[in-house]
């Protein structure tokens, strides 16, 4: 027959046109010597295919190795999954021991595929070659028809396009789900509370939730130093501050009962407030002061409270009044 004629006149045997079509004509001067090789040698021995170590699954997939990929990718993620519940939770392996464990098999599952590529293609192409002889009348008619199956460079641009994507799909979910988790949240602002009988300063950051009420707080037992707008909960103070002693808060006292202050005023130096401070504790008043930022600059606001009663306040402000301070009554 013509076809016969001209192949069996060719300068490449038979098997070789064979061998070339199941390869197809990408990386067919790399397989044909190997090829060649383990033919003469009646069975395939080791070697090594760089595109299948890197590459497996796309490798794999691009070379219709399917029950290969298969059987790799349920070998390498089920031992995996077997070292770690069994090194971690049934023999109580150390962290050490079971991530030494997964990184030799992360080096396993580039090895043995680099090894044994080639000998798995070259198993598969004897398989698809005799299925084409059984099945074409010519030689030539199976040579076509193994070219017509062999993987081609448009199926190549085709896996290229959908590691691309894939990718792009692990990024778009990333950046959805778990980078979002990364911002931190806005910082509650801080009320600075100071302290004028010990001199410092203490901050107290409002807890989330907590409902601000009035707890005074005593240095000693001589100098008792109230706090405005104070969560509910105890604050965490600083080792650097002195410490504060937080005297209990009855549940049964409704947070929001009215409650009545006296602002003696608002200073922009902390000198003319410490001094106001100390008048209205020296009188023994129960005083308090807050660092504010205004327009203006930094302020220092000092008050006198809480007080129950509206006539309590009004006797708080006639005192202050005596010392020659400014008393203005409010309820909050």
């Amino acid at each position: 027959m013509p076809d016969a004629t001209s192949l069996d006149s060719s300068e490449e045997s038979a098997i070789t046109v064979l061998y070339r079509a199941a390869v197809g004509s990408v990386n067919a001067d790399y397989y044909l010597p190997v090829f060649t090789r383990f033919e003469a040698a009646d069975r395939a021995s080791l070697s090594w295919n760089w595109a299948a170590s890197l590459y497996t699954l796309n490798w794999m997939a691009f070379r219709q190795l399917w029950g290969a990929a298969l059987i790799y990718a349920s070998a390498m993620l089920g031992t995996a999954i077997l070292v770690f519940v069994m090194g971690s939770l049934l023999f109580r392996l150390s962290e050490t021991v079971v991530l030494s464990l997964l990184l030799a098999l992360g080096v396993l599952s580039f090895v043995l595929p680099g090894v044994y590529g080639n000998a798995f293609l070259y198993a598969q192409a004897r398989k698809r070659m005799a299925r084409a002889l059984s099945a074409s009348p010519t030689l030539a008619q199976a040579a076509a028809m193994l070219n017509r199956q062999a993987s081609s460079r448009r199926q190549f641009v085709r896996l290229g396009l959908v590691n691309v994507l894939l990718a792009a799909a692990a990024v778009a979910v990333y950046f959805a789900f778990f980078d979002g988790g990364k911002s931190s949240p806005v910082s509650p602002p801080v009320a600075e509370v100071r302290n004028f009988a010990q001199g410092r300063a203490t901050d107290l950051t409002p807890i989330p939730g907590a409902v601000p009420v009035s707890i005074p707080i005593s240095v000693s037992a001589s100098a008792p130093v109230p706090v405005a707008s104070a969560p509910l909960a105890a604050p965490v103070l600083p080792t650097s501050t002195p410490q504060l002693m937080l005297p209990p808060v009855s549940a049964s006292v409704p947070t929001t009962a009215k409650h009545f202050y006296v602002n003696v005023g608002l200073f922009s130096e902390e000198s003319n407030a410490r001094k106001a401070f100390t008048k209205l504790q020296d009188a023994g008043l129960a005083a308090f002061s807050q660092e504010l930022e205004t327009r203006q600059g930094k302020r220092i606001r000092v008050r006198v409270g809480p007080f129950e009663a509206k006539s309590d306040a009004h006797a708080a402000a006639a005192k202050i009044h005596a010392l020659r301070l400014e008393a203005v009554v409010f309820s909050q």
